[in-house]
């Protein structure tokens, strides 16, 4: 470590070029990271919040809540540790001509594990909870939300950060209100699906159960969105990881005959070696920590024009991983170093 912190602070503008090539190109990964973690959770927060382990559709529903429809009947026959009866429902909330918002209808059953996240009011018919992001279009606490196809406006009684169902907005209310919506009957016995909570002992055949990752995953376009952009970053990292190889295994080619006087003197290969793997290493976690400071920078200046999210578990292991791949990358160069013929180098 002693030799390679050494000769990056003697050759400064050799080493700065690798070091800013390596921000920018951790700059991208990780603001690609941001995007695709903040536009994956949009799709499924206000699912989540719930804590539930699994979902039940209908078996003919075809993968879709939309065309789900759970008789009471049905729900009473599902044996689980915990179960609450929802309905979702897209709508379009009109506050002008003008001013129009796509939304979610989330009708929820009063009483049940589905309330815990959400701050505790108390809603009577027509209330709702909405997500904060309709705050931005000018919404606020005892505002009127008039919903396009129901005659009753609706009436906000708190915000909620990220309660969102597929990028869109939701208004949350209690399951009666959502059948009056929905069937305009507010004691209809149908509901969208069932959430569970612990264990699924049972559900009836007409029913089919997902667990809650198996139902993000049938969500259209979830799934081919988290392949795409999981596949962009991993190459992403792969490609830089073993640039930043070649640039080392370049600049260890230009000291090959200083390595040759080095191990005439003596030094070993294998601390030589460790020289250059630490060069790597000191070059790429600095590039990446760097490369993670622009990404927190633009995002405090983009704000919430964007989708972006930060996991810290994530970017810890893509910070791991161009600390291994690069590794990898420096070994071309380490045979190199375990090459080298001190008479033949002098």
């Amino acid at each position: 470590m002693f030799l390679a912190w050494k000769e990056i602070i003697r050759n400064k503008g050799r080493f700065s070029l690798v070091v800013v090539m390596m921000v920018l190109i951790s700059y991208l990964v990780y603001f690609l990271m941001g995007l695709a973690y903040g536009l994956a959770s949009s799709y499924t927060n206000g699912i989540t919040k719930w804590g539930a382990s699994g979902i039940v559709l209908t078996k003919d529903a075809n993968d879709n809540v939309m065309m789900s429809m759970v008789s009471d009947a049905s729900f009473g026959e599902i044996n689980a540790d915990s179960k609450a009866r929802f309905g979702l429902l897209p709508a379009v909330a009109k506050e002008s001509e003008d001013n129009k918002t796509d939304v979610y209808l989330l009708g929820q059953e009063s009483g049940t594990f589905l309330w815990d996240s959400l701050p505790d009011i108390s809603l009577v018919t027509y209330d709702v909870i909405a997500d904060s992001s309709l705050s931005k279009a000018g919404y606020g606490v005892g505002s009127s939300v008039s919903v396009v196809g129901f005659s009753t406006p609706f009436v906000i009684r708190a915000f909620v950060e990220k309660a969102t169902y597929q990028t869109v907005p939701l208004l949350y209310m209690d399951l009666s209100t959502w059948k009056e919506v929905r069937f305009g009957n507010s004691g209809a016995a149908f509901s969208s699906a069932v959430a569970l909570k612990g264990a699924t002992l049972s559900v009836p055949d007409t029913l089919k159960s997902y667990s809650l990752k198996e139902y993000f995953n049938v969500l259209p376009g979830y799934g081919a969105q988290v392949a795409t952009f999981t596949l962009m970053i991993s190459f992403l990292i792969v490609i830089a990881s073993f640039i930043i190889g070649v640039f080392i295994y370049v600049l260890t080619l230009q000291k090959t005959s200083l390595f040759g006087v080095m191990k005439a003197q003596g030094i070993s290969s294998g601390y030589l070696a460790t020289s250059v793997l630490s060069q790597t290493l000191l070059l790429t976690i600095s590039g990446s920590l760097l490369g993670f400071g622009l990404t927190a920078l633009s995002v405090a200046f983009i704000g919430g024009k964007l989708p972006f999210a930060y996991n810290l578990w994530f970017n810890v292991a893509i910070t791991g991983a161009f600390a291994i791949f690069s590794l990898i990358g420096a070994l071309f160069s380490v045979r190199a170093v375990l090459k080298i013929d001190p008479v033949k180098a002098i």
